[in-house]
């Protein structure tokens, strides 16, 4: 083995010296150089001066410990302000509502950027902070304002103040790009123009009473902005007042008919107006005024016919025309006056064309006392009309020629046996004659081995034309 040399001694010992100093300058490094050297957090920081700051010599480990605190924690707010800072900028378009505060943000920002470049991270940590409060009630005024942008912007919109509308709605578009609502309200303030035009348009014709017109260019304004209350207020009147002014012409239209007694038009007018209004309490008192004029109308004209009737002493067909009218309405005190006599009247005249009608049978005891009663209810009658008067004369006669006999010629053969029945046998003869009340008789003839005969035969008060034959003259084989 080959002893080492001189050489070879003072190379280790070369080697050794350059360790030792390695080590020392990496400790150097790790604990001294991070407690006096960082980057700043803003960019255009004086970083020249760096150089000329003196390193301490000596750093306790509680110093080294309470700077690195004050570093950490000015970078953590530095790191809020970059945050805060670019969402104002970007978001809030700050340089239109908040420039003066938003700078002076800035400049605080800068002198904590110098404070840190020279390690005085205490003094830079206050200037952070500073700068943070500033850039936190920017944010709090950009809600602030938002909102009293949003506000004012709805508010001209709604009153047509136009600038208001447009300078309201674009800070609230700088301060919220993106909210759904400041979106609308823009599209609103620039639909508005339009919407201005269209009311004052709609005013106008609805001060000249054209509804239909103005309704029309209401629509155009809610049209062009469906949320702004006022037109949609102003169109929903003016299709108000279009329905009120179809009810009151409808209802015109029935009362108009009704003053003219035309019933049915005005029940078809004012049943129009309850398809405007259903269940409208007007169309209904109209209706019931309809059928009150009309059931009015109708009594009074049955009333007026009926004594027309009486009149013409028609009296039963006048009775029939009361009758009717209180079974429609039995509370009709003057009808029921009327009726009593009319009634005496119609029965009394009943019983005279009875009696009149068979003048035969008032040949008969019994019909012809009936008939002399009637005859003297008649006479009692005060005021008789012409018809009464000709009844009792010609009951008066037929009364009288009832009772009065007539000569009636029977004739035969001599060898039939004549009976006339309820008066007498008259036995076998060639020709006789008896007096006869008018009246319905029955003669029969009868012989041996003969067949038997019945004549029916009428006698009146004028008596018979020819002579009654009464032969039995068909022989029985």
């Amino acid at each position: 083995m080959n002893k080492p040399t001189a050489t070879d001694s003072k190379q280790k010992g070369i080697q050794k010296l350059a360790l030792v100093l390695l080590l020392l300058i990496a400790s150097g490094v790790i604990f001294v150089l991070p407690s006096l050297v960082s980057e700043p957090w803003i960019n255009g920081s004086d970083q020249s001066q760096r150089a000329t700051i003196p390193s301490p010599t000596v750093v306790s480990p509680s110093t080294a410990a309470q700077k690195t605190q004050y570093r950490q924690n000015a970078q953590t707010v530095l790191a809020e302000i970059i945050q805060r800072r670019d969402r104002l900028f970007n978001e809030r378009g700050v340089e239109q509502w908040g420039e003066f505060e938003y700078k002076q943000a800035q400049k605080a920002v800068e002198r904590g950027d110098k404070e840190y470049s020279f390690g005085d991270y205490r003094d830079a940590l206050s200037s952070y902070q500073s700068a943070l409060e500033v850039l936190t009630e920017l944010e709090e005024k950009a809600e602030t304002l938002l909102e009293q942008a949003i506000t004012e912007a709805t508010a001209a919109i709604e009153n047509s103040v136009l600038s208001t509308a447009v300078n309201a709605s674009a800070l609230a578009t700088a301060i919220a790009p993106e909210n759904p609502t400041v979106i609308q309200l823009n599209q609103r303030a620039l639909s508005l123009p339009r919407v201005i035009e269209a009311m004052e348009r709609g005013d106008q014709l609805l001060a000249l009473d054209r509804l239909d017109q103005a309704k029309q260019a209401f629509t155009e304004a809610v049209t062009a902005d469906p949320k702004h209350k006022k037109a949609a207020a102003a169109l929903a009147s003016s299709e108000q007042q279009i329905t009120e002014q179809r009810f009151r012409g409808y209802m015109s239209d029935g009362f108009r008919a009704l003053d003219q007694n035309r019933f049915t038009a005005a029940t078809e007018a004012f049943e129009q107006a309850g398809t405007v209004y259903p269940g409208h309490s007007a169309v209904a008192q109209a209706l019931a005024q309809v059928e009150t004029r009309r059931s009015q109308l109708w009594v009074s004209d049955r009333i007026a016919r009926a004594s027309e009737l009486e009149a013409e002493e028609k009296w039963q067909q006048a009775l029939e025309v009361y009758e009717e009218l209180l079974a429609t309405d039995n509370s009709l005190t003057d009808v029921k006056v009327k009726q009593i006599p009319v009634s005496v009247r119609a029965d009394l005249d009943r019983r005279i064309k009875k009696a009149l009608s068979d003048p035969l049978a008032l040949s008969a005891i019994n019909e012809y006392r009936r008939g002399q009663k009637v005859l003297q209810d008649a006479i009692g009658i005060r005021n008789p009309g012409p018809v009464l008067q000709q009844q009792m004369s010609a009951l008066g006669e037929a009364l009288k020629a009832s009772q009065t006999p007539v000569q009636v010629v029977l004739t035969s053969d001599s060898s039939t046996d004549v009976t006339l029945f309820r008066v007498a046998k008259l036995g076998s003869f060639d020709k006789t004659a008896v007096s006869l009340k008018p009246g319905r008789y029955i003669v029969a003839g009868t012989r041996m081995g003969f067949r038997d005969v019945r004549v029916e035969f009428t006698v009146t008060d004028r008596g018979l034309d020819e002579p009654i034959s009464v032969s039995c003259n068909e022989a029985v084989y």
